[in-house]
């Protein structure tokens, strides 16, 4: 029983590990246009949910959750307003830069 208790704890500190910090290190920051509309903001994740056309060579048009690193950029935002952005990916990192208000 022992052996199983420990082999479990072996196990399950293995899958606590982040592999994806090393690869986000190693791999280029590549960056996609995105314009859609705020739909909801989640103040703590500092994440907008956005309804979005196509990200042409990224992903089809949806609706999905993308955060917003600088603090400063996100509070200037709201529901419901139109907005452009570059879609920054490195590995399996997601996030906005140069969100802009549009008419």
């Amino acid at each position: 029983m022992k052996i199983l208790l420990f082999a479990l704890a072996l196990v399950l500190g293995a899958c606590t590990q982040t592999p994806r910090q090393e690869a986000k290190s190693n791999e280029p920051v590549k960056t996609y246009q995105l314009a859609g509309e705020i739909l909801s903001m989640d103040n703590p994740t500092q994440v907008l949910t956005i309804k979005h056309s196509e990200i042409k060579g990224y992903m089809e048009a949806m609706t999905m959750g993308f955060p917003v690193k600088e603090k400063a950029e996100f509070e200037k935002l709201k529901p419901g307003q139109k907005i452009t952005a570059d879609v920054n990916v490195q590995g399996y990192d997601i996030w906005l830069t140069k969100v802009a208000i549009q008419p």
